[in-house]
């Protein structure tokens, strides 16, 4: 009985094998680097959104017994900031009415400092006409006016702090190893020269 004459020496066993996928453009690595940046710069800009609110001074007050103009926007709750160890003692007209504007407690414990000074949100109230007259009595220390703190507002920021950076870097480190495996597998995009 005779024997299937073998294949040539080298020659492959059954169908060749499928070409090889091509390799990815380099684009793609900036694409995956770039929303990886692009993460860190959004958490760095969302944090400073997310704060700004306590950050933010509309005017300084001496405590001097003067009477001082301030102007604000109409109708925003503001909060009166002053000093942990010498609380200020002030007065606000709204100059549209003539009347005083009426004080009522912050919700929450608000601190700050600038610096050396430690700042507390001690009292907060609506800014009427935005037209106010402001005296602090020499007896206390200077005060600031900003914007109240709004709860809604920081908890939203810190949830967007946390998860728009997550999601960008996520998907741009998601991009990177795709894009190698690809890469590493992939055949040549452009064939070698003989």
């Amino acid at each position: 009985m005779s024997q299937p004459t073998p294949p040539p020496y080298g020659a492959p066993p059954g169908p060749p094998p499928p070409p090889r996928r091509r390799r990815p453009s380099g684009w793609w690595f900036v694409l995956g680097g770039g929303l990886i940046v692009a993460a860190a710069v959004a958490g760095v800009v969302l944090f400073v959104w997310t704060i700004r609110g306590f950050l933010d001074v509309d005017a300084t007050i001496r405590a001097d017994d003067q009477t001082h103009p301030v102007l604000l926007e109409p109708g925003e709750q503001k909060v009166l900031w002053v000093h942990e160890s010498e609380p200020a003692i002030c007065q606000v007209v709204d100059r549209a009415t003539g009347d005083e504007v009426a004080f009522f407690p912050v919700s929450g414990t608000f601190t700050r400092s600038s610096g050396a000074e430690g700042w507390t949100a001690e009292q907060q109230f609506d800014a009427g006409s935005g037209q106010l007259e402001v005296t602090c009595s020499a007896a206390g220390g200077p005060a600031q006016i900003g914007p109240a703190p709004r709860f809604g507002h920081f908890l939203g920021g810190i949830f967007a702090t946390i998860l728009v950076p997550l999601g960008l870097g996520l998907l741009g480190a998601l991009v990177l190893i795709i894009t190698g495996d690809l890469f590493a597998t992939g055949a040549p995009r452009r064939e070698p020269r003989a």
